[in-house]
């Protein structure tokens, strides 16, 4: 049996961020802000636990998981945890 440790790449306040090769693990707490940018590839996220209100461009809503939903190249979005929350995200996938 082969167990590697998954690498930390940042750790603060807000929660965790966990490197899962092409995907990365997100926990972030209550209250806090994630994203809040914009970046040159398509990323795939997948709320699996909690709700946010999520800004995309100009439209803001309130998300509950287990949900996926596609930020593209270049527009602006935005993340608020209405509640302690748990994200997957793929970056650089084709719209699926």
């Amino acid at each position: 049996m082969l167990l590697e440790e998954v690498d930390v790449i940042k750790s603060d306040d807000r929660g965790v961020i966990l490197d899962c090769g092409r995907s990365n693990f997100i926990s972030r707490k209550k209250g806090t802000v994630s994203a809040d940018h914009t970046h040159d590839e398509n990323e795939i996220v997948y709320l699996v636990k909690g709700e946010v209100e999520l800004t995309m461009g100009e439209e803001t809503q309130i998300v509950k998981a287990p949900v996926k939903f596609v930020a593209p190249p270049n527009i602006y979005h935005k993340l608020v945890a209405l509640t302690d929350i748990e994200m997957v995200i793929d970056r650089g996938k084709s719209y699926e």
